[in-house]
């Protein structure tokens, strides 16, 4: 059970609730966030829920207890705070405006036009948040299975530029693929997209950073559809890339979750990696969680444990660095491939990002793949941690 205490004005705040009611696990986890305070019809209240909650109940005791403020957030395969991993239940996390404005816009359903909804969703943030300050930042949470999540980060694009950072996360559950929800705007999508757009008087910090380190070498993706990779170098995938991580092809039917620990990583531009974590194999290919276009560079990754961990903390370093005050909070989104890499130390994921920022309150979840970008036009991940730091 979340333990409610007073919070200073303008920190962020968290909670957690692990009960089974929906409306009151709701109530719980927001009451602690809220730490006491009364909110303003600017703040914002971020609630991420595994998927055992009826969402529609869970929203509107949400939106009831959050008072005044708008409440946002998605499905999660699970939530976490500084203080707390909740693999069954909800998460909370309090975002004072003190002196932000926040626009909200929720968009569905994302259908065959990723792109356009995300360029709306987009359009109309920015329009409902003003842009009276000097720094902003576009968050986005969409359907996790939804499709090419790139789409997502295209239309967000097309409408803030290349010099608005891009933060947040794609909805998750339990890995059953069955279904997300989002939530935005007082209701609740299953196939949609909320934008956040947070204009600010102050800079505000991104960072994102995976661990992973190349451990095959280059090829190029020759034949791809959608999410499934079917030839490297004009060669079998799975053949491929089992050969470079020195073992045989194992069988479709008990792959399970033994490829986490080598995904591939696209080469951007930059010289930089996206990871996409393979979840699983067919007769012949490599199925992703994200999509690769044919004619993409990649490499095979690795990493472990102390790898996972260095690159939190080096994500909420990178974040700490772009502010010109203390932060007073940060919102952490973290891939569920992740997981099972980071084993009996998983607390110490966000324990990290929150200790690189000084101690703040920190929350977030475990989503199907990451949104994160500084400049440019990519910035979807799996398998990364990403950081907005206030």
């Amino acid at each position: 059970m979340s333990q409610v205490l007073t919070t200073a004005a303008g920190t962020m705040g968290t909670g957690h609730s692990e009960l089974s009611d929906p409306a009151l696990a709701a109530r719980e986890c927001v009451k602690a966030a809220l730490g006491g305070r009364t909110p303003g019809a600017g703040d914002l209240v971020f609630v991420f829920a595994t998927i055992d909650y009826e969402p529609h109940a869970f929203l509107d005791a949400a939106q009831q207890q959050a008072g005044a403020a708008q409440v946002v957030g998605c499905s999660a395969f699970a939530g976490f705070t500084r203080d707390k991993q909740v693999v069954k239940g909800c998460v909370a996390t309090y975002l004072p405006a003190q002196g932000c404005s926040f626009g909200v816009a929720a968009v569905d359903p994302l259908g065959e036009d990723m792109f356009g909804a995300a360029r709306k969703a987009a359009e109309r943030a920015i329009a409902h948040g003003g842009e009276a300050f000097a720094h902003s930042v576009l968050l986005v949470l969409s359907d996790g299975l939804a499709g090419d999540q790139r789409e997502i980060v295209r239309g967000a694009y097309s409408v803030t530029g290349a010099m608005v950072p891009l933060i947040g996360g794609a909805a998750g559950e339990k890995l059953t693929l069955q279904g997300t929800y989002q939530f935005g705007e007082g209701r609740v999508m299953t196939n949609g997209v909320v934008a956040v757009w947070i204009n600010s008087p102050h800079p505000v910090g991104v960072g994102v950073r995976h661990g992973w380190r190349p451990f095959g070498r280059p090829q190029i993706v020759t034949r791809a559809a959608r999410n499934i990779v079917y030839e490297l170098d004009g060669r079998p995938a799975v053949e491929a890339y089992f050969e470079e991580r020195g073992e045989q092809p194992l069988p479709h039917e008990s792959v399970g979750g033994q490829l986490m620990n080598h995904p591939l990583g696209v080469i951007t531009d930059s010289g930089r990696y996206e990871i996409r974590h393979i979840m699983n194999r067919t007769d012949d290919g490599l199925v992703l969680f994200g999509y690769v276009g044919e004619g993409a560079v990649v490499r095979v990754m690795a990493s472990d444990c102390d790898g996972l961990l260095d690159a939190a903390a080096a994500a909420s370093s990178d974040a700490l660095a772009q502010l010109q005050t203390p932060p007073r909070g940060a919102l952490v989104f973290s891939c569920t491939a992740r997981v099972p890499m980071l084993g009996d130390r998983l607390a110490s994921e966000i324990a990290t990002v929150s200790e690189g920022l000084g101690g703040c309150p920190a929350g977030g979840f475990f989503t199907f793949g990451e949104f994160a970008r500084l400049t440019g036009t990519t910035g979807f991940h799996n398998a990364t941690v990403a950081v907005l730091a206030l």
